[in-house]
């Protein structure tokens, strides 16, 4: 008797294992890149994706990033260029995007706020 509840215990056991493992992941990670353009006005704004926290509805997606990029802006006739790191939410369907990303200006001490659209790269 004790052999086969040992026995019964293992085969439930098994079985168990084997449904998990044909079950699909629910968690999925993915390597995708995007490049977008966003202004506010005064400044040009050429944002790349960096990491970020998505979800996604079909073909719809929203996701809050962390956007590297690079600042464009014109001082008494010269376009200056510097580096930049940005946060923002994106929403997108398929493969194109809107994002509302915000910039901090160290030298303004001063958050802008931009508006843009891009594409997002990748599957």
């Amino acid at each position: 008797m004790y052999r086969f509840i040992l026995c019964a215990i293992v085969l439930f056991c098994l079985s168990i294992g084997r449904l998990k493992a044909q079950q699909k992941p629910e968690v999925s990670t993915t390597i995708t890149g995007a490049v977008m353009l966003s202004t506010d006005g005064k400044s040009v704004f050429y944002n790349m994706g960096g990491p970020s926290v998505k979800v996604s509805f079909k073909k719809w997606f929203a996701a809050y990033n962390m956007l590297p990029g690079l600042r464009f802006f014109d001082v008494k006739g010269t376009i200056n260029v510097n580096p930049i790191l940005g946060t923002g939410l994106t929403i997108g369907y398929k493969r194109w995007m809107i994002g509302f990303p915000l910039f901090y200006l160290p030298k303004d001490n001063i958050w802008v706020f931009t508006a843009g659209a891009g594409v997002r790269l990748g599957k």
